[in-house]
Formats: structure tokens, C-alpha cells, sequence
């Protein structure tokens, strides 16, 4: 009631002004024919939102830091915007995953087919994730001293275990199953076959797109353009020879080489959405909307925000007693985490669905406890180069008594039973506790692959084969019924809109809101800061084994970066 009240005596106020704010729009309205979108280096699916003092603290990763989700609606308006010619993208080195560039390839894509001229400008050049974006435009500038690098992707994983043998510290695996790889860094000197199988599979995945969208610009075939993978550096003039790029030009001769004047020819692409959303009389009533709920990095029962169980767990509770929430986009982008987190999310979005549809969306990486929370929401919906699956579980035991030794350290325990000290590391296991341990391994894995069984509506002896702990990637994992449609937010936005109980006007109205206030990310995970696949990332596997113990895991930690 306050909310109305406040509303209403704000719009009454602005009643007066109604004259002059219509004369100032009309006077600013945008009439350049050209938007210039100047991304930067930083690409998030869509932004969260924040209290206006957290906005003002993380101020600065704010302004490094561009929105997909602004992307769409900024393609929207140009789409429907009959004086808009093209849009221009001035694209840096990207700072994000593949399953982000896929969003942001298909929009250049979506303006084309709509009869929009569309142009990439490659400042600094790039790499292979700058290439895939660019090769949707028609056409492609690169600045003269720019370099493109195009290698051929590559993975690769550092193991610590010698470094744990010479300190004394032994690290036993229980994996369910054969590509439940997660504590291999700590427990092998090199790649298992199935964890080799696993990541090569996955390489060649992206590999795949990349030649795609390539050979689609340079007019050859896949086979034909992997030969630019040799030449791998390409310097101005060598980009335009090999057709990667059409023409050289700096940043500020770009309106010459669009053919309009730089003054008035060009609208900023913050400008032009600034001006498509003003509103000068807010509603006074709270709007339906599609509660968006996001679990973001490792679940578990501490940590940042965007994972933690409670949290998790509050946002879909609200969202279940929310009538106004019509619906609920589960938006996840998580390796897994703690069994028992998940499952206790996994229960509320069974309850949420209960009363209202349930979509999941998938990001970079929505595997093992990612894909646990969300095996039971009425859709499930992925970019083709995200990853997911990962059906398995691993668990493993620290064992210390040579460094514990070794610093002068003695262990006396006192028990009550034989296996009161399991998860100490001053001991190795006895064969009785290897079976107890396998015992739990086991009912975990048949309970999960059960639990996945369910959701998809299939039988357990067609889900067995698709688990085992293997990551796949989402193209393959829709090919096999474990994702039921590839897109992006806004596919999966829409196919909650058609699942939810409405009239249609009402229904293409809904927007999305995020429930929680968090920031705008997490702490970038070792994969963005280049150690993933490294030995930190083998510190970090160890660190989370330290900071969790012996607990079985639903996690795929130890899929390396694909660069």
C-alpha cells in the first residue's frame, strides 16, 4: 500500500513536466543511422542487480563489463527501428566463455537475417573466440598493427601428485564412474584414458564450431580452413590476404568506412537504449514477472552467495509463494558441488514446479551437481558449446601420516569403534573401509542416475550409458535427451513464456527479474585468471578437499579450460 501511495504522488508530480519531457525526447531522439556498440572486455550473460550501495562499491567492474541480456534488447529495438541502417560492434579481447559468444554470434546473426548491415571492428585484434563472434558480420576491420591469432584450440592439466609424494601426503579417489575424473590431479602423475577420451572429445566440439563459422566467411571448407591453424599468427595485411578480415581501420576512421558522419551518423549504443527505455510515470502496481534464480560457481553450504544452499534455497521459496512470479527460469552455471546442497535445491524446484513452471537454463558449465538441481525443471535449455552431464559422484581421502611424521607430529586416537577415525590422515584404510566407502559411492551414483531418470522421463537403462561421470558437451548431451532444446537465455525465456497459464498478451509482457541481490559475479574462477587446467587448479582441488573432507562430491572440477 505504501509502494502505491509513493507511486502515485510521484507520477501526479511529473504530470506538470509531461510537456517538457516530450519536447526534450523528441528533440533527443537518436538519428544516426548507424548504432556502434562498444563491447568490452568483459561479457557476462546478464547482470544482477544491486542495492545502490553495492553498485556504488563495485562501480569500477561495472564499467568493465558488458551485458548479453543488453545485447538482445538493443537488437530488438534496431530490428523494429526503420531509420537504424546497421549496427557496428567494436569488439576487444573477450574476457568470457564460449557459451556467452555463442549468444553474442547469434545476435549479429539475428540482425542480418532482419536486414540489418552489420559490422565488427576488431581493435586489437584477437583470438579464437574473437574470430567465431566477428565471422557472423558482413563485414570485419582489423586495425593495421593488430595481430589475429588462430592456433587451434588446446587443453591441458597439471598433476600434483609427484609434488604430494615428496611432502609426504597421499590422496585416495572413490569415483562412480569411469569419467568421474575430479580428483585425478591429486591422485595421478597424467591423464587417465578416460579423462584423455573425455577432453579430446570436448576440444573438437569447439574445434568444430570455430571451422564452421570460419569456413562460412572465408568460403572454404572446414577441412580446407583448419590449414589457417598452421600460419596461426596473422599480422593487418596478412588477416585481409587469409579473408579473416575485409579492410584495415583504427577505431576513430570507422564511421568513414560505414560511410556516415561521425557527429551524426552515429548513436552509442548505451545512448540509444538510455533513450528507448526512458519512462517518465512509473506503474504503480507490481507487475507479474519470471523469477529468475541464479546458482552460480560450486554449491555448497558456504561460500559466495550465488552457491550457497541457503540462499539458493530462500530464492526459490520466495519464488514458489510469489503470485506475481508466473514462473521460474532456473539459470545455472555451476561444476557441482556438495550432494547434499544440491539435493536439498534440487527438492525446491520440485516444489516450485509443483505450483508453476520451472525452466532451466544452462550456462558455461551446468555439470554434475549443476545438472542434479536441475534434472527435474519442465525444460532444459543450453548453449551447444556449454557443458553439462557429469552424472556421477567422487569422494576422496586425504592421507598425512609420512609429512605428519616427518614434522614431528604423533597421533594417539582414542575410539569407540573400528571405524571412529575414518576420516583422519593419520592412517591409511583397511579393506572393510574401502567397502564402506565404495558401499556409500554406489547408493549416491544409483540414486542420482535414478533421480535424472525421473526428471527426463526415460528409463534408468537409458541414462546409465549417458552418466558414468562423463561431461558432454550441451550439443551432444540435446542429442542424447539430456538437454531439451539449444539456445540462449532468451530461448529458454521464451519457452517458459509458452509453458506458463496466461493470456498471450500477458505473457509476452513478463520479464525477468533476479531474485537476490548479489554481486555482479563471484571472484573470477581459476579458468578466467588462465590457471585452469594448471597446478592451481590442482591446489584448489586440494583445498576443497581440505575445506569439505571425505564428503561425496557431485562435482566436475577437473574439466581443464579450452583456450
Amino acid at each position: 500500500m505504501l509502494r502505491l501511495v509513493l507511486r502515485s504522488i510521484r507520477n501526479l508530480l511529473c504530470v506538470p513536466f509531461l510537456p517538457i519531457w516530450a519536447i526534450a525526447r523528441w528533440l533527443s531522439r537518436p538519428k544516426g543511422r548507424w548504432i556502434v556498440v562498444r563491447l568490452k572486455p568483459r561479457l557476462v550473460e546478464a547482470r544482477q542487480p544491486l542495492p545502490w550501495l553495492r553498485r556504488l562499491l563495485d562501480a569500477g567492474s561495472l564499467r568493465r563489463t558488458s551485458s548479453l541480456a543488453a545485447v538482445r534488447r538493443l537488437a530488438d529495438y534496431a530490428i523494429s527501428d526503420s531509420r537504424v541502417e546497421g549496427v557496428a560492434f567494436v569488439l576487444p579481447p573477450l574476457h568470457a566463455g564460449w557459451s556467452v559468444c555463442v549468444g553474442l554470434r547469434e545476435q549479429i546473426l539475428r540482425l542480418r537475417d532482419e536486414g540489418k548491415a552489420t559490422t565488427v571492428l576488431l581493435p586489437r585484434g584477437g583470438g579464437h573466440r574473437e574470430l567465431y563472434v566477428a565471422s557472423a558480420a558482413e563485414r570485419v576491420y582489423v586495425a593495421p598493427q593488430a595481430t589475429i591469432t588462430l592456433l587451434g584450440l588446446s587443453a591441458e592439466s597439471h598433476y600434483i601428485k609427484p609434488l604430494l609424494d615428496r611432502i609426504g601426503v597421499e590422496v585416495e579417489p572413490f569415483a562412480r564412474k569411469d569419467y568421474k575424473t575430479a580428483a585425478e590431479r591429486l591422485s595421478r602423475d597424467s591423464m587417465s584414458e578416460y579423462q584423455r577420451e573425455q577432453v579430446q572429445t570436448l576440444i573438437d566440439g569447439h574445434t568444430d564450431a570455430l571451422l564452421d563459422a570460419l569456413s562460412q566467411r572465408v568460403g572454404t571448407t572446414p577441412a580446407q580452413t583448419r590449414a589457417l591453424f598452421e600460419v596461426g599468427v596473422f599480422r593487418g595485411q596478412d588477416a585481409i590476404d587469409a579473408r579473416l578480415a575485409d579492410a584495415l581501420a583504427y577505431e576513430d576512421e570507422l564511421s568513414d568506412k560505414l560511410g556516415v558522419d561521425k557527429k551524426k551518423g552515429i548513436i552509442e549504443a548505451d545512448r540509444y537504449l538510455d533513450f528507448k527505455e526512458a519512462k517518465l510515470f512509473r506503474p504503480l502496481r507490481r507487475r507479474p514477472y519470471i523469477a529468475v534464480v541464479a546458482i552460480k560457481g560450486a554449491i555448497s553450504e558456504s561460500g559466495a552467495p550465488t552457491g550457497r544452499r541457503a540462499s539458493i534455497v530462500a530464492a526459490l521459496r520466495h519464488a514458489r509463494r510469489d503470485r506475481r512470479a508466473l514462473g521460474v527460469l532456473l539459470w545455472v552455471d555451476s561444476p557441482g558441488g556438495s550432494a547434499e546442497a544440491s539435493d536439498l535445491i534440487h527438492r525446491e524446484v520440485v516444489r516450485v514446479k509443483e505450483k508453476k513452471p520451472v525452466v532451466a537454463y544452462f550456462g558455461e558449465v551446468a555439470a554434475s551437481g549443476g545438472y542434479y538441481v536441475a534434472a527435474h525443471a519442465s525444460a532444459i535449455v543450453a548453449q551447444p558449446l556449454g557443458l553439462t552431464g557429469s552424472i556421477g559422484v567422487v569422494s576422496a581421502r586425504l592421507m598425512a601420516s609420512q609429512l605428519l611424521n616427518r614434522v614431528g607430529i604423533r597421533t594417539e586416537v582414542l575410539r569407540t569403534g573400528p571405524h571412529a577415525d575414518l576420516f583422519s590422515p593419520h592412517r591409511p584404510l583397511t579393506d572393510d573401509e574401502r567397502a564402506l566407502m565404495n558401499r556409500e559411492l554406489d547408493a549416491f551414483y544409483d540414486s542420482f542416475v535414478a533421480l535424472v531418470a525421473d526428471g527426463r522421463g526415460r528409463p534408468v537403462e537409458d541414462i546409465e550409458p549417458l552418466a558414468r561421470g562423463r561431461v558432454w558437451l550441451a550439443a551432444d548431451a540435446h542429442r542424447h535427451g539430456l538437454v531439451d532444446e539449444l539456445g540462449g537465455m532468451d530461448t529458454a525465456l521464451d519457452r517458459l513464456r509458452e509453458s506458463i497459464d496466461a493470456p498471450p498478451r500477458l505473457r509476452e509482457r513478463l520479464r525477468p527479474m533476479v531474485l537476490a541481490s548479489y554481486r555482479l559475479e563471484p571472484p573470477p574462477p581459476a579458468a578466467q585468471l588462465g590457471l585452469d587446467g594448471s597446478a592451481f587448479q590442482g591446489l584448489r582441488d586440494l583445498a576443497l578437499l581440505l575445506s569439505e573432507g571425505p564428503s561425496v562430491l557431485y562435482h566436475a572440477i577437473s574439466i581443464p579450460r579450452i583456450r
